[in-house]
């Protein structure tokens, strides 16, 4: 009886809380505050805990007396979100509990976890919680935000005056090490708030952001709320409300989130931002979308967030340096003196400009003081775009901006942090918070933007990775304020419908047109704005190696000026897209291509000599490198090997190719396996040519996890194929060891010889919800008989998945159609396939069997199986 009735008591609060719980989240409208459902969790998840503190099962209740339970964290600031954490703290008198103390805490505690409670707790004496504080800055932080519970007040209160009067962190103290705290988790999040799936708490701008403030506001001012620094005059009334505004929409956005994944999630992953947007009252309009109007609202609200955040932050360093003689760390910055600016002034944009030259100039400055900051944004409406068109001194300030590589970034950032951007050039308010919904680019349009002329900075100051032909290419860029217009400039024509870079480049023609530049200036800003797509594509997606590849590019770049000015720009917008997805190898390709096409406008050698001199050329070369007995075997060997394959080859290349098949005594397949730099391995294979050799081998890679990024298959006259594949391992799991590339060299010989068989995989390569968000976009099936002299050209284009190559390859088999390459670019989710390829009689595809290729090639990718 005593242990059902027990059994009764746990139940009945628990019973209660779900009832509870359950009605708010039926009540629930994320079109409503946010904040009334935080405070009514908060109250019943309060009433809860009472009842059991107060009833604890087989234990001493008069042990309640002499501890206290303290809400503490989030929980303790009053508002519970659905998925977060109750953090407790028990205070005791002492840290030395009696028996009956332990035996009440492990009761409490038990009974909570027994109604599977998200609990987070702690157990500390008075004394040991002012230690702890001193050593601790998260405890320290805790302590600002105890909220009492139940059991003894005056232990609480007790700790709270040993708080006030000797602080474990001095406000100073403590101001700095939140602001390096606060720089940290900005690092984690590479100091932006944009991103395509930004977190709700953590990220900058975001609710954690407003916890900053609140905990200094408690540490300086003795309460943490913000009305408090309204008080203060550290935020003015309107900032105030816009933080308020901001935290209402982030806070209805979070609990909207928990209660749509049932746990405690912040990261806003694409897959639930449709879903959110709707619940969020947001429907689709003509030409925006449901989930872009609450995303760009979003961004913006981030926006708001931190610019009120750096002006609040360096007020309050100001506060606390006027009462203290020690120093108080509020900025790495150099302040630049408060000009004269007036809503009515004729020349206020002049005026402007020429304070963000002056931020742009110096590099020891990074941003502006926060007073100069919060004038400029209330100016900004008293901004036009035909005040800059009227003033030609504003134009020059605007262009000596631009003509600073490295500083153009931090004073473009700034005047958009202010608003004075979008007031110059609208087209740029248009992006500012837009979305682009692909793996490929992991932020908002305008960050993105922002970033690629920060990485254009350091270029100029050699803190980007080292490329020689990045930095001979900026010696021939003489105005460098072109190069940053046209990155300004390259995406402002995206969520318009239609091609961005043409809408893009008329754009840039209208402002450089604004600006009184030269037409000779004005056309090499809109080319590169309408050819920003060109550099980066050929290099991934084309035979280098072909002659009329190069010439092609050569033909559409025109000289060495507009090609380093692309070079240049290529580099850094790939960079800004996704850092991740930039590695040694596109900086090599676009090396290669930088360098080819740098020979070809030149007119050296290469063009001139006729293709049977090239061969016998780079045949002498190879020769001169191999023993004079093996000579006579390299000519045999050669004269059953068309020009091209020749062409498709470094020395170096066709050195290794030599070697290893003449030492190749076996009658078997010859599988070689090298590493190659900067990042991968080259695997060669020699052996009697076969239909279905191509899949087979693609699926034993697949199998290792290395991604294919180039494929070169040629054929002899003999019927020997020698195939070349460059591999990296973005998994990381393959072991760049001489054992490693043996036991891969050997496992793909006897796949070849029909020793062993290999099953390939198929499925997404990456299972996480990003990428799975974009497994149903069709693949893209393209084929051109024109882009190539030589060959027919298949695109795919299609999610990242096991099996891909092989599918491919097994289709083209069917078909009878022979791969001679093939390149394999990854952009996220995403990957684009390029092959060249020819039909049975080893000529270009027809148009019947083009379609024919299409067709099967739709239905085993696209298809109901796929």
């Amino acid at each position: 009886m005593t242990s059902r009735a027990a059994q009764t008591r746990t139940l009945a609060p628990h019973a209660a809380l779900r009832e509870g719980q359950g009605s708010l989240q039926a009540a629930f409208s994320p079109q409503q505050s946010g904040s009334a459902l935080l405070r009514q969790r908060c109250r019943s998840m309060d009433s809860t805990l009472r009842k059991l503190w107060q009833t604890p099962s087989g234990t001493d209740a008069s042990a309640a007396d002499r501890l206290t339970l303290v809400a503490v964290g989030g929980y303790g600031r009053g508002t519970l979100f659905p998925g977060s954490d109750v953090d407790l703290l028990i205070l005791t008198s002492s840290s030395d509990l009696t028996a009956i103390q332990k035996h009440f805490i492990e009761a409490f505690l038990t009974r909570l976890w027994d109604l599977q409670m998200q609990v987070g707790h702690s157990v500390r004496g008075v004394e040991e919680c002012l230690q702890e504080a001193r050593q601790d800055l998260g405890v320290a932080t805790t302590l600002l935000e105890s909220r009492y519970l139940a059991g003894s007040r005056p232990l609480l209160q007790q700790l709270s005056d040993a708080l006030q009067e000797n602080p474990p962190w001095s406000p100073p103290l403590f101001f700095a090490a939140k602001l390096a705290e606060r720089e940290n988790r900005h690092a984690h999040c590479s100091d932006t708030a944009f991103h395509l799936e930004p977190n709700l708490k953590e990220g900058p701008g975001a609710l954690r952001d407003i916890h900053h403030l609140q905990w200094l506001a408690a540490s300086v001012f003795g309460e943490g709320s913000l009305h408090r620094l309204r008080d203060e005059d550290i935020i003015t009334s309107e900032e105030y409300r816009q933080l308020l505004r901001a935290q209402a929409l982030l806070s209805r956005l979070r609990i909207a989130l928990h209660y749509a994944t049932g746990r405690h999630e912040d990261r806003l992953r694409l897959d639930l931002q449709v879903p959110l947007a709707r619940q969020l009252g947001y429907a689709d309009r003509p030409g925006r979308s449901a989930v872009e109007q609450l995303m760009q609202k979003l961004y913006r609200a981030f926006a708001d967030i931190l610019r009120i955040a750096a002006i609040a932050q360096e007020n309050i360093a100001q506060h606390l340096a006027a009462g203290t003689t020690a120093p108080v760390v509020a900025d790495r910055r150099v302040a630049l003196p408060m000009p004269t600016l007036r809503r009515d002034d004729s020349q206020l944009l002049r005026h402007i400009l020429s304070l963000f030259r002056s931020l742009a100039e110096d590099p020891r400055r990074s941003t502006l003081d926060a007073q100069t900051q919060r004038h400029l944004y209330a100016l900004r409406t008293a901004i036009h775009p035909q005040d800059l068109d009227h003033d030609p001194i504003a134009q020059e300030e605007l262009l000596a901006i631009f003509a600073q590589p490295d500083g153009a970034y931090r004073s473009l950032k700034m005047m958009q942090q202010c608003g004075i951007l979008a007031r110059i050039l609208p087209a740029f308010g248009r992006i500012t918070g837009r979305i682009q919904h692909d793996l490929f680019h992991v932020y908002t349009v305008d960050q993105h933007t922002l970033f690629l002329l920060h990485n254009l900075g350091q270029i100029w100051t050699s803190e980007a990775p080292q490329m020689p032909v990045a930095n001979a290419a900026r010696k021939q860029v003489e105005k460098p304020e072109l190069l940053v217009l046209a990155g300004l400039f390259h995406d402002i024509g995206k969520g318009r419908g239609g091609d961005h870079s043409k809408i893009g480049a008329q754009e840039a023609r209208h402002f450089a047109r604004r600006l009184r530049l030269s037409p000779r200036d004005t056309e090499l800003i809109v080319w590169l704005v309408e050819q920003h797509l060109q550099m980066s594509s050929v290099s991934q997606r084309r035979d280098l190696e072909d002659p009329q590849v190069i010439r092609d590019f050569a033909h559409l770049v025109q000289d060495e000026r507009h090609l380093a000015y692309l070079l240049l720009l290529t580099v850094a917008d790939m960079r800004a897209t996704n850092p991740e997805l930039w590695n040694d190898w596109k900086g090599l390709l676009l090396s290669t291509l930088y360098r080819a096409t740098a020979s070809e406008l030149q007119r050296e050698e290469r063009q001139t000599r006729d293709l049977p001199q090239i061969v016998a050329d780079k045949q002498q070369a190879v020769l001169e490198r191999i023993a004079g007995t093996d000579q006579p075997r390299a000519r045999a060997l050669w004269q059953h090997l068309s020009g091209p394959y020749f062409l498709r080859y470094t020395e170096d290349e066709l050195l290794w190719h030599c070697q290893e098949i003449l030492a190749h005594k076996n009658r078997k397949t010859l599988v070689a396996v090298r590493p190659r730099a900067p990042e991968g391995s080259e695997i060669l294979i020699y052996g009697s040519d076969r239909p279905g050799l191509f899949q087979q081998i693609t699926g034993a890679l697949d199998r290792q996890s290395l991604n294919i990024i180039d494929a070169r298959i040629d054929t002899s006259e003999d019927g020997r194929a020698i195939d070349t594949f460059l591999v990296i391992d973005n998994s990381h799991a393959f072991a760049h060891s001489a054992q490693a590339h043996a036991d891969l060299g050997n496992e793909l010989r006897a796949i070849i010889e029909g020793e062993a068989v290999s099953k390939p995989r198929f499925g997404l390569r990456h299972r996480d919800p990003r990428h799975r968000f974009f497994a149903h976009v069709p693949a893209e099936i393209r084929v051109d008989n024109g882009a190539l002299p030589r060959y027919t050209l298949l695109e795919v284009r299609a999610a990242d998945h096991l099996g891909l190559l092989y599918q491919v390859g097994e289709t083209l088999c069917a078909l009878q159609l022979n791969i001679h390459g093939a390149k394999v670019s990854t952009f996220g989710e995403r990957v684009e396939d390029t092959f060249f390829i020819l039909n049975e009689r080893g000529c270009k595809l027809t148009e019947t069997q083009a379609k024919t290729l299409i067709q099967a090639l739709d239905d085993i990718l696209n298809g109901e199986a796929a």
